[in-house]
């Protein structure tokens, strides 16, 4: 990863209101049979393409169902790759999981 991105990805993640969306933990991980490092990939995934147009959504502002639908819409305008977009949304999917 390059440095400035990292820089911009903390900058982000601590400038905004209400500390942005939840960091992922190893129980978090287990809960959706995920590696941790892929959870925070995509909490860094999503902090970074999102942040870009709006704040980065938590993963609780959606149904789980929808946000497969929400990234299919918006993954284009971020200019999501398929695996950026994989990660993204199990990101989303765990987290907002009970």
């Amino acid at each position: 990863m390059r440095p400035w991105y990292l820089a911009l990805v903390v900058v982000l993640d601590l400038g905004g209101c209400g500390g942005g969306p939840p960091v992922a933990t190893p129980a978090d991980a287990a809960r959706g049979h995920l590696a941790l490092a892929d959870l925070e990939e995509g909490r860094t995934l999503l902090l970074g393409k999102c942040s870009g147009c709006h704040a980065a959504p938590l993963p609780s502002a959606r149904p789980i169902r929808d946000w497969p639908r929400e990234l299919d819409d918006m993954g284009a305008r971020a200019h999501l790759s398929r695996a950026q977009r994989q990660r993204i949304e199990a990101y989303l999917v765990t987290m907002a999981a009970p």
